[in-house]
């Protein structure tokens, strides 16, 4: 297998987590498990600090990388989501491109030397990412000319 040059890889969101708990203090009701961070409307609603247009945006990736995180780790585990954060991993997709063994080795540290949470934490996004997967390719494959005509598409 090729390895990903160091321009194919995703560019990393610099995370201050400063600006992002005074955040999460200030919204404190907010599940950002299940918030919706898409779409502006909502993302208005919430209580900014006073930013400047660019660092909103830059804070909104940072708690898109953040709710990522939330989805991995176990309900009520916030703490090793920022852990994840602060060793430089944002996504599910991150973990599970990672072998097993190096991810656990790598990070065991941040799960208090748990086993198995660190294997939970992995198990967990190798099954985002396979989720991820499927729903790709369900939305590639309903974009197919012969999907369409056959009036297959959703």
């Amino acid at each position: 297998m090729a390895k990903q040059s160091v321009e194919s890889q995703p560019k990393l969101t610099q995370i201050n987590l400063e600006t992002l708990n005074a955040f999460l203090k200030e919204n404190e009701e907010i599940d950002l498990r299940t918030a919706d961070l898409l779409h502006a409307s909502n993302i208005e609603k919430y209580k900014w600090p006073n930013l400047t247009k660019d660092e909103k945006e830059k804070l909104i990736k940072q708690l898109k990388a953040y709710q990522r995180m939330l989805r991995v780790v176990p309900p009520g585990r916030d703490d090793l989501a920022t852990a994840l954060l602060k060793n430089g991993i944002q996504s599910s997709l991150q973990i599970a491109s990672t072998p097993k063994k190096v991810f656990i080795q790598k990070n065991l540290e941040l799960f208090n030397n748990e086993r198995t949470l660190a294997e939970q934490v992995y198990l967990r996004a190798l099954a985002l990412r396979k989720a991820v997967t499927l729903q790709y390719m369900a939305r590639v494959q309903q974009l197919e000319p012969h999907t369409r005509a056959a009036g297959l598409q959703r």
